[in-house]
């Protein structure tokens, strides 16, 4: 066989391999999914990283599902009209009414516990709202928390809507702007544990304030509410992401995997 030809039936051999090896490579690829999260910023208005809970979650999902999320933090509000637009998938919105129309939600992923936080020389009995009663609450600008608080709103209390920062927040109840700070915990953390936490964090930024002296940060032991936390996505766009999600939710928990597990939330709060 002539060498030209020779090398012609090589090429088209190697031509014939390359789009069968390219379509292989592509299809064990995994998929991107936009994850949209409501953010958390640091003092300095930067975005922290996420929870510990938070990133064993989404990487135990990631590695399960066989996808890479693509993760797009907003202030809540923002967050939720993209979701609502049709952007992506959306972590750790609370279901509402309206919501539930237009979004469709997973089975609890996860759960947090909503705690108040005081200073410990203004502290106060805590049973449910009503003993929320004339005092300004130091809430996250755009974030839902819960039908009952969203109907006292403006009526029982007064809500102080800030950034999503917690050192802000946490300063801005050390002076006296605000009489209690609602924080999201992860539920596998008591109020002991929660307040250990937040006055380390605060230690070095008290100081910095002048206050250190005067009180400590105390959190009360009753939480407001613990609520399971969800994935959700636009109605139409993706249901099926959806039902895979909970399947690999499923999946992981019966292999005992370290997932966080949501917990039932408590009664709706109120005087016992």
């Amino acid at each position: 066989m002539p060498d030209q030809t020779r090398r012609a039936l090589l090429l088209a051999a190697v031509a014939g391999a390359l789009p069968a090896h390219g379509h292989a490579a592509v299809a064990a690829a995994p998929s991107t999914v936009a994850l949209l999260c409501g953010e958390a910023l640091d003092e300095h208005g930067r975005q922290k990283p996420l929870s510990q809970a938070q990133r064993q979650l989404f990487d135990a999902l990631q590695r399960e599902m066989g996808i890479v999320f693509a993760i797009k933090t907003y202030p809540w509000a923002r967050a939720e009209r993209n979701a609502l637009a049709g952007a992506g998938l959306i972590f750790g919105l609370p279901p509402t009414p309206e919501r539930l129309r237009q979004l469709r939600y997973s089975a609890p992923a996860a759960s947090n516990t909503l705690w108040l936080v005081t200073r410990s020389d203004a502290t106060f009995p805590f049973a449910g709202l009503a003993d929320l009663a004339g005092k300004t609450v130091g809430a996250v600008r755009g974030y839902s928390y819960g039908a009952a608080f969203e109907q006292a709103r403006g009526k029982a209390f007064r809500v102080d809507d800030d950034i999503a920062s917690r050192a802000t927040r946490l300063a801005r109840l050390m002076l006296r702007r605000v009489d209690v700070v609602l924080l999201y915990q992860p539920s596998t953390q008591s109020a002991a544990e929660v307040e250990a936490g937040v006055r380390a964090y605060m230690a070095p930024r008290l100081r910095d304030m002048g206050v250190a002296a005067t009180a400590e940060l105390s959190v009360l032991p009753q939480p407001l509410a613990s609520d399971p936390l969800y994935f959700a996505i636009a109605r139409g766009r993706d249901d099926a992401i959806i039902e895979r999600i909970d399947a690999a939710l499923a999946r992981l928990r019966r292999r005992g995997e370290p997932v966080p597990v949501p917990v039932p939330p408590p009664p709706p709060p109120g005087r016992r």
